[in-house]
This record gives structure tokens, sequence and C-alpha cells, in this order.
């Protein structure tokens, strides 16, 4: 058999290659494959081998490959940097003096402009490939001249309301030494630029980041939002959009369109309680925790932990409290702050219902900083409701508390116990995460958040199934719960159960 020729270009997906790259065949050749539609020419003297992907995703997966060969000194600059690289309308803006014309590729325009100063004094960040991008400081001088826009692009530069918007974003994550400094920076720069009547416009800014003089009207609503303690978190915000888009869309032949609930009993809120608490490191045996909730008292070995079976419980067995929902933001958060307060009622030391006074991680992830946690909570409210009614709405709820991590400790219950409040609302069934489920869940948690809600199937496929699970079990009697519990291995502790491939399984 006589094996493939090989080929003197890069072939694989989304792969570029220049006319001159190592190794790479002639001029004639590249002409020849081309007209012979073996390769796509996306630009003069660059090329792909895929011819399946679409030309502007190629382009976009090499974009900073493409721009540090085509124009190596590049800076970006303007609206592009305010936007940490973004390609926006389909245009990025950079800073050269080796090119006067705009670079066209598939998907992007590159618009150029002459860098106008040294390098040196603009002292910009690297970026990939050997590239730059503005600093902070840069940023803000140079978006500080006025450009006009057509009817189907923004403008080179920020708007003044955009401007004052950027920078609330930069303060919102900054103690003061920190916003003092970029304003310092700022105005060292515009004078090294040659630009010193920006300095006046630098300061107005900064006084109206700090409240020392009006806001206009036509101004940034988060820079109004900042000044009266009511800032969000927007990139949070924007995940929370894509959510609820994702979620309203989602597609799954396997999601039930509905489960309904079955009678009020008392073993759903026990098991509801006991997971709910097991997930998050509180473990009892199952006889341990009934003891705890028959006798209302938390062993006098460990106190604390059972002062949290006893909260959680009270709060999902209150058969009015548990399915109460608004539309209206300020009520919703009520009802979050009174659920925590409930569940975390015998820890004084954590702040029952109180927001989070330091930011909380998990590893490397940091949540939302605890002066944005509760602006951030109000645009995720408002978008609720624009989800429909019941599971994914549920989804969404638990979803934007867990993300925004308002409390302390107990987000991830009183996050479960907001999602079950939209099924109840509804009359679904509720959701129960059991033991063996932990790591799906988490799981599907952690992509919906690594994805910024872009990718939903592992959260709706891992919680539509314990969705199923739990309107399955049959709640009303003590005996078979327990022995469906069994044998559907829902006490398996995740960890040996990955390793003894054992699954949860519908009753």
């Amino acid at each position: 058999m006589v094996p493939p020729p090989v080929l003197p270009w890069p072939h694989g997906v989304r792969t570029v290659f220049f006319d001159d790259d190592d190794g790479v065949a002639s001029a004639a050749t590249l002409r020849r494959a081309v007209a012979d539609g073996n390769l796509r020419r996306l630009a003069p003297r660059l090329y792909t081998a895929d011819l399946t992907s679409d030309p502007a995703e190629v382009v976009a997966h090499n974009l900073w490959r493409i721009l540090s060969r085509m124009i190596p000194d590049a800076v970006i600059v303007d609206r592009s940097a305010a936007a940490d690289g973004k390609v926006i309308d389909g245009v990025l803006y950079v800073a050269t003096d080796q090119r006067h014309s705009s670079l066209r590729l598939p998907g992007v325009e590159v618009r150029v402009r002459p860098h106008g100063t040294t390098l040196e004094i603009t002292d910009d960040l690297p970026w990939p490939n050997g590239l730059r991008m503005s600093r902070p400081a840069r940023v803000l001088v140079d978006n500080l001249v006025s450009t006009r826009g057509r009817a189907e692009r923004a403008a080179r530069t920020l708007s003044l309301a955009e401007l004052e918007g950027w920078l609330a974003r930069k303060a919102s994550f900054m103690d003061r030494t920190r916003v003092l400094r970029l304003r310092d920076d700022a105005i060292q720069l515009a004078s090294q630029m040659d630009a010193v009547d920006r300095v006046d416009e630098i300061t107005a800014l900064f006084e109206r980041l700090e409240g020392r003089v009006p806001l206009s009207p036509d101004g940034s609503g988060l820079l109004s939002a900042l000044v009266q303690g009511r800032a969000w978190d927007e990139r949070r915000v924007e995940m929370f959009a894509a959510l609820a888009t994702g979620l309203t869309s989602h597609e799954d032949p396997d999601l039930p369109q509905q489960l309904p609930a079955g009678p009020y009993n008392l073993e759903l809120p026990f098991f509801e309680s006991y997971f709910s608490n097991y997930i998050e490191g509180t473990e009892f045996l199952v006889e341990e925790a009934r003891q705890i909730i028959e006798t209302q008292q938390p062993p006098a070995a460990r106190p604390a932990d059972g002062h949290d079976i006893l909260g959680t419980y009270r709060c999902v067995a209150d058969t009015v409290g548990r399915r109460a929902v608004s539309d209206d933001p300020s009520e919703s958060l009520v009802f979050l702050r009174e659920r925590h307060a409930s569940i975390l009622q015998g820890r004084p030391e954590l702040g029952p219902g109180e927001w989070k006074p330091v930011n909380n991680r998990v590893g490397s992830y940091h949540f939302v900083a605890p002066h944005l946690v509760e602006g951030t909570l109000v645009k995720g409210l408002e978008l609720a409701p624009s989800v429909p009614a019941g599971f994914r709405r549920a989804l969404y709820m638990m979803v934007m508390v867990s993300e925004v991590h308002p409390f302390t400790d107990g987000n991830g219950r009183v996050a479960r116990v907001m999602m079950n409040a939209e099924l109840s609302a509804v009359d679904e069934a509720r959701i129960v995460i059991p033991t063996v489920f932990r790591n799906e869940y988490l799981g599907g948690v952690k992509r919906t958040s690594a994805t910024q809600a872009q990718n939903l199937s592992a959260l709706v496929r891992v919680m539509s199934f314990a969705w199923r699970w739990t309107a399955a079990m049959p709640w009303e009697d003590r005996a078979a719960t327990e022995g469906q519990i069994v044998a559907t291995n829902a006490l398996s502790e995740p960890d040996d159960a990955a390793v003894g491939g054992i699954k949860l399984r519908l009753p």
C-alpha cells in the first residue's frame, strides 16, 4: 500500500501558515493547491489547509500569531484595549508605525493608527506572540480622544459614558490606593504624551468616581451604582445573561417536560437536608442524623455540625416558606437571606443571613467581591423571570447564587434551597443530590462557570437525572425510602464509587 504523500504545509484543524514559513512549498505550488481546492488563501501570503472550518473561525483561532507576523510592532489600543483585546463589531484597533492601511482578514478588520509616542513612554503590557496591550493608564488617556463611528460600527474610542463604565469596572476590583495610583499614572502619562489637555478630564473622571461631584444623567449606570454602593460584577452578569438564554433555548430529548411533586411527607425534607449537608462535608450516619432531627438536639461532640442538619431541615420542611418565590428582586433577596439565616442559625460566628465581609474562593477561583454581592444578585434576579418557570428557572437560580457565593459559608446549601423553591412554587418535584452523585453535580456546576455558561449540556444532563431520581423515590414511606436509598447506591462515597464503577440508579 502506497503511503499518503507528506504535505509540505500544516494540515490540522484551524491551522494556518505563511508562504515563507520553513519547509513550505514554492509560490507556484501554493497557487496550484489553491486552484485545485486543496488550500485556502485567507489573505496575502496567508493560507490554511482546513477546508471545512469557517475561515473567520480559523482566523480567530490564530489571530495573535497572524497579527504578530503581519504587524510585528502592533499594540492593541483604544476601544479594543478597553475590551481586553476582544474583537467588537468585526474590528480590532491597533497602533503601529509599520503599516498605514487596514489589514482585512476573514471575520476581522484590523484598523491601524500611528503610535503617536514612543513605546518606552507608554510601557505597554506583554501580549501573546510578542504583541503588546495598552496598560490601563494608556487605555484611559487614549480613549479621551473623541472619534466618530459609523451606523454599523462603534467609534474607535469609547464615549464618555463608556469610559466611565470601563473605569467603574476597574475600580470595583481595586482598593482606594490602587485607584489613586491609576489616576496618577494616567495624569503622568498624559503629560509625557503631550496630551496635557486631557489632565483635567482625567481628574474630573476620578472625582465623579469618588462621588465628589454630581454624576451626569447620561453617564454610566455602573459608575452611578458604584458611587451609591450598588455596583455589580459585570462579567458575572454577562454570564447570567448567557445562562438565562442558554437554559431557555436548551434542547434535550431526555429532559422531562414536568415531574409533578408527590404527596408531602417528612422523608423528603429529611434526606434533602441530610444529602445537602453531606455534599458540603457535614457527614453523619443516617441514624445519627435522624436522632438529631427527632430530638431536635445536636450531638454534644459535634454541636455546630448538628445545628447545620437542624437548620437545613427546618428550612426545607417549612411547607409555606420552602415554596416562596418572587419576580421582585428585592423580595427574592429577603427570601435568600432568611433561608441562609435559617440554615446557619446555629453558627452565629458565620453571620447567618449577612453578606460576606471578605471574598471567598475555591482553589484559585474567586467568587464575587463582597462590595459587589448585592448589586450582582439584583442583576441576576432581574434576569430570572426570562427563564421558563420550573426546572430551567430552578437551575438558573442555583447556578446564579452559587456563582455569586454571597455568604461566608452555606452557599451551596442555600443555592439548592433557592433551586427547589422554584420547583415547589409550580408543584414540580424537588431535586435532591445523593452522596454518590456529588462529583457529577459539582462537575456540572464547575463546567458551567468555566465556560461562562456557554456549555450547559453537562449541567442539564446531571440535574435532570437527579430530578428523575428524586421524583421516582417513594418518599411517602420510610421503609421503602430507605430500601431504595440502598438499592440506588445513593449513600455510596463518590470517590469510592468512581473507582468501583458504582453509579446512581433510578428507583
